[in-house]
């Protein structure tokens, strides 16, 4: 929070909200619940990956040129102007609302990560799904020493600062756990409601594309303590 030398008064930082999307058909109302709940001045991006660019209102549409959701967040963040850096789902998943609690405690910490595993979260997943995030937090703890309880997460605010000189080599749908070890700052895990999406089919399941991904999530946590150890970063 920074306060202004004439008048006084507090001005909260501009955050840039980054949504990557692949026809996702509830994405005009997600924006407009972003619009109205969040009050400090803001950008929205849609990186999107379909077919046919959605049009909407209220946010910057940017057709995606690479691929994964990983991707799609460093070219978000390649155009944002903001001094805060939010991540989300598109598909209605995560709440606007605890978007703004996010934001909110970001003032005093570096990152901040939404959590439907902690105290007070909330998730409607199936238990196997629920049992294979688990798993990955207990990997996640082994492999990387990161003890977070849904490092699996998509749903992050950062300060701009954290990316500073940071080198994200994203594999898959996954971004914020390279983010938070590559970057050595502490994060802080906030309980939020994990919500179904509305419209449209989940791009993860329990398939063929949901084993593959199950598999590019193992293979980069190997890569990050590889490139630890070998002093790539």
């Amino acid at each position: 929070m920074e306060i202004d030398p004439v008048e006084g008064k507090e001005q909260q930082m501009f955050a840039s909200i980054i949504i990557p999307t692949k026809d996702e058909p509830t994405i005009q109302e997600l924006v407009d619940s972003i619009n109205a709940v969040i009050k400090q001045d803001h950008e929205i991006l849609i990186i999107d990956k379909s077919l046919t660019a959605p049009v909407v209102q209220g946010a910057k549409v940017m057709i995606q040129r690479s691929n994964g959701l990983g991707n799609a967040f460093l070219e978000g963040l390649s155009c944002s102007r903001g001094d805060i850096i939010a991540l989300m789902d598109g598909d209605g998943s995560h709440r606007p609302e605890d978007l703004q609690r996010m934001l909110r405690l970001i003032e005093d910490c570096d990152i901040v990560l939404g959590s439907k595993l902690i105290d007070g979260g909330e998730c409607n997943d199936a238990w196997a799904r629920r049992l294979v995030t688990i798993a990955f937090a207990r990997l996640t703890r082994l492999i990387l020493g990161v003890d977070l309880k849904d490092p699996m997460t998509g749903f992050m605010v950062a300060k701009r600062d954290v990316f500073d000189d940071l080198e994200l080599k994203p594999k898959g749908f996954k971004i914020v756990i390279e983010i938070v070890y590559k970057s050595r700052v502490e994060a802080l895990e906030v309980p939020i409601s994990f919500c179904e999406r509305k419209a449209g089919s989940s791009k993860v399941g329990f398939n063929m594309n949901g084993l593959q991904e199950m598999i590019r999530i193992f293979e980069l946590l190997i890569q990050l303590k590889l490139g630890r150890i070998r002093g790539e970063w």
